[in-house]
């Protein structure tokens, strides 16, 4: 399997009445898609009331149906799961094949979403034995979805492909639009996983035109968005996503009944609002995406609670942040990088190395998730002044971003590359990746990462010996974090303006070092103060030895004298160990 991929989507629900045809209720009325006939006027809610003050044993297999989906769209999953078995039944009982082999269907989705692969396996394999010989019928259609999903999920992509291809060629046979946009969606996915992007995104984006014209059922219209955002997202297709994200929110503020898919959709823009700097936004939406997932279901809600904990990271509020991606965490949300730079920010390198490798084994297989985890990493490893180890995530996060071809990619890529040239003293080597990394980003509208860069762009001049670049970048920097709230990095900045002349060649990390070098701090001492290993602050001292031209102890505390670093200190008193 390629290392790059997008995972299958696996949306909650969906239905058939005991004729096979889809039944949708939408806000006021209930209609069928395929005819565009209107039916009863009844809104979920209304159904619900209706049938559930009956006897269930009295309820048809179609009733039931109806009565799990109303219970799906008023954020009631697990009693919709009971209903929908309780319809499978009926449908059995009634000797209704595609009926019983569309509960089924529904109830492999509804179990492989929340992870429970064993029961989905044998729900799908009860769909499978109810369509039987291979007819081409719209079920089989279907049933053949689901099986590329599955064989998805377990690594067999060219088996998936077939059956997503099957399913392409029955949902243009049979016109059935629901079933031609999930395959379309479906085969989308897989090819975007076999690193054929170009063909894979066009086949999603024909099933978003379905979506747009308003051609697919309720549960459709959010299935097909859902997939195709996660895909554009996973792959760093940033300006796709800004669009269909845009549509996506527009249709869920149609949507009156149901919490999942606008918080799913909500996700998304948050994501986006974080990038693109409006950070109010975000906050706004990420909480609202929180209330609504968490009132459908806590297991969706981690996405939404790690993005709220992201938010307050940037704003520069540790503590609070921590607290937050622990919350993510106990959602079932996976909590790094965020988690492991909180870490770094508070001086805990080890701990953020640590965690930070082990997300990576074997660790997300979608660009955008593992490029995240890598540029943390190249960070990390930095701080913790282990190079090598840094330059090993670089080659990893360069060759996710040369795959994706994504420009998103590429900036994070050449900033990574600029940072540990920086490291490594070669600060020409080292501006002309962060300067390519820049433009990128400004012209992806990014002001946080781009500003970011800028602080790394003029430690970069202050070392090549141009103070006066490097105070322009650094003050441009220093304003957009003041506009953006960034409390953390604006007062970094700040120091670094004040000291600039100072540090020279040294990293902040490494001038830290130094100080404590030079107040008379043994190994053992600093490594204690900074919470850091001995290991780590040997790898530091090294560096600062070839950065300075000296060969010990004393010699690198004369420095700090020389170039004040020691505030406060008559004279110089080095250690010995």
């Amino acid at each position: 399997m390629p290392a790059t991929g997008v995972e299958p989507t696996l949306p909650a629900s969906g239905k058939r009445s005991t004729s096979g045809r889809w039944l949708v209720i939408a806000g006021t009325a209930a209609h069928d898609p395929l005819t565009g006939r209107a039916g009863p006027a009844a809104a979920w809610r209304e159904a619900y009331a209706r049938l559930a003050s009956r006897d269930r044993a009295s309820l048809t297999a179609a009733e039931l149906d109806t009565l799990a989906e109303a219970l799906f769209w008023m954020d009631r999953p697990v009693d919709s799961v009971g209903v929908r078995r309780d319809a499978y039944a009926a449908h059995v009982a009634a000797g209704d094949s595609d009926g019983a082999a569309m509960a089924a269907w529904q109830l492999y989705y509804e179990h492989a979403l929340v992870g429970e692969l064993a029961v989905a396996s044998g729900w799908l394999e009860r769909a499978c034995e109810h369509v039987g010989a291979r007819d081409g019928s719209v079920v089989d259609g279907f049933v053949a979805v689901a099986e590329a999903d599955r064989d998805h999920l377990e690594g067999r992509l060219d088996d998936a492909l077939a059956c997503a291809g099957r399913a392409v060629a029955i949902g243009r046979t049979s016109g059935d639009r629901d079933l031609l946009a999930m395959a379309l969606q479906t085969k989308g996915r897989l090819l975007v996983a076999l690193d054929r992007a170009a063909e894979g995104i066009s086949l999603l984006d024909e099933a978003m035109v379905a979506v747009i014209n308003g051609e697919l059922s309720l549960l459709f219209t959010g299935w097909v968005y859902c997939s195709v955002l996660g895909v554009c997202h996973d792959i760093a297709d940033l300006r796709r996503a800004a669009e269909w994200t845009d549509a996506a929110l527009r249709w869920c503020e149609t949507v009156n009944e149901g919490l999942l898919y606008p918080g799913l959709c909500r996700i998304h823009r948050v994501e986006l609002a974080c990038l693109t700097g409006a950070w109010s936004t975000a906050e706004a939406e990420a909480r609202r995406a929180c209330d609504e997932l968490l009132s459908h279901d806590p297991r969706y809600a981690g996405e939404a609670v790690y993005l709220a904990a992201e938010l307050t990271r940037l704003r520069g509020d540790l503590d609070a942040a921590e607290a937050a991606f622990q919350r993510a965490h106990a959602l079932g949300r996976e909590p790094q990088p965020g988690l492991a730079l909180v870490w770094l920010a508070q001086g805990r390198g080890a701990a953020a190395v640590a965690a930070l490798r082990l997300a990576l084994q074997p660790g997300p297989s979608a660009p955008l998730a593992r490029s995240a985890l890598l540029a943390a990493l190249v960070e990390a490893e930095i701080a913790a002044g282990d190079l090598d180890h840094a330059e090993e995530a670089l080659h990893g996060l360069a060759a996710v971003a040369q795959r994706t071809a994504s420009p998103y990619l590429e900036a994070t890529a050449a900033a990574a590359d600029g940072l540990v040239r920086l490291a490594r003293g070669d600060a020409a080597g080292a501006l002309l990746q962060l300067r390519r990394a820049r433009a990128l980003l400004q012209d992806l509208a990014m002001p946080y990462e781009a500003a970011r860069v800028q602080v790394a762009i003029g430690m970069a001049c202050d070392r090549a010996g141009d103070r006066g670049t490097a105070e322009l970048e650094l003050r441009a920097a220093e304003a957009t974090f003041a506009r953006l709230g960034a409390r953390a990095d604006h007062e970094r900045a700040r120091g670094l303006l004040g000291q600039t002349p100072a540090l020279g060649p040294l990293t902040p990390r490494e001038a830290e070092v130094l100080r404590l070098v030079a107040q008379g701090r043994t190994n053992r001492q600093i490594a204690t103060d900074l919470v850091i290993s001995e290991h780590t602050v040997s790898r530091h001292l090294t560096n600062m030895f070839t950065k300075l031209g000296v060969t010990s102890r004393a010699g690198a505390t004369a420095y700090a004298y020389e170039h004040h670093l020691v505030p406060g200190q008559a004279s110089p008193r080095p250690s010995s160990a």
